[in-house]
């Protein structure tokens, strides 16, 4: 796709998380690139780590979550072929591309139909705009990841993101998947995976109730609220807004990013 070196300088970050910046392009509508931030590897590309010593000589380095994330898509893509019209929960991986950040995962870029990029959960329940439906295809994606076998590796309001692209609202999972267990349990073991997708899940609804507590986030729909507060466990502090997406100090723009 990328026959040359690409100057992210002449792109716009997007998106941030803990780890990784992402930017988007307008003459490149339908792509973005997720590059690792530079305070979470080293020049070499080794992973930067203060908790594993060892972690910073494992294989592939930093760019370990690009390798479990392209895993996880080419063991989702192999089943189908284009006759077989399957649409996948999760976005498609173009490649990789070399930038003045590092190497670049080149994924599908999820918008709605205006050509805006997707809210995500996150931005949705800190601006009120959360509904019950969102709540039901909270459910439905997570079904779709038991029928289809996909392994997630972590989830983050941040990381669901709500399309109209083809009609009708749909949630759609930008991050977050792969096997991170060194034995591979999960993806060799449907059961195994059935039950962690269940943890999974209610972790992603306790971290919604969590923010529709912070005292920034504006009143929304009650019975979404109502719903979500048995998810809720008690903590001695809120939820860090730091997601992966959008910017997470800027909760302003984080608001008004959102249409209403």
């Amino acid at each position: 796709m990328f026959d040359d070196r690409i100057e992210l300088s002449n792109w716009r970050e997007c998106a941030a998380g803990h780890q990784r910046s992402i930017f988007e392009n307008r003459l490149y509508p339908s792509v973005l690139i997720k590059v690792l931030k530079l305070g979470s590897r080293e020049a070499s590309g080794a992973r930067i780590s203060k908790r594993a010593f060892l972690n910073r000589f494992k294989r592939f380095g930093a760019y370990r979550t690009f390798r479990r994330e392209v895993d996880e898509f080419l063991e989702q893509a192999r089943k189908f072929s284009l006759a077989d019209g399957i649409e996948l929960p999760i976005p498609k991986i173009f490649g990789f591309a070399q930038t003045e950040h590092g190497l670049g995962l080149v994924v599908e870029k999820i918008t709605r139909r205006d050509g805006q990029l997707a809210p995500t959960l996150a931005q949705l329940a800190f601006s009120g705009q959360l509904t019950a439906r969102h709540l039901t295809m909270v459910d439905e994606i997570f079904e779709r990841f038991r029928r289809l076998h996909i392994v997630m590796m972590d989830v983050n309001p941040g990381n669901f993101v709500v399309t109209d692209r083809r009609g009708d609202d749909e949630l759609i999972c930008v991050d977050g998947t792969g096997e991170k267990s060194f034995l591979r349990i999960f993806a060799l073991s449907r059961p195994a995976n059935d039950i962690k997708l269940r943890r999974m899940r209610l972790k992603l609804l306790t971290k919604l109730a969590r923010i529709l507590e912070h005292p920034a986030a504006v009143p929304g729909d009650k019975s979404v609220y109502a719903a979500l507060t048995r998810h809720s466990k008690p903590t001695g502090r809120y939820l860090r807004l730091s997601t992966a997406s959008p910017h997470p100090a800027l909760l302003a723009a984080l608001l008004s990013s959102v249409p209403v």
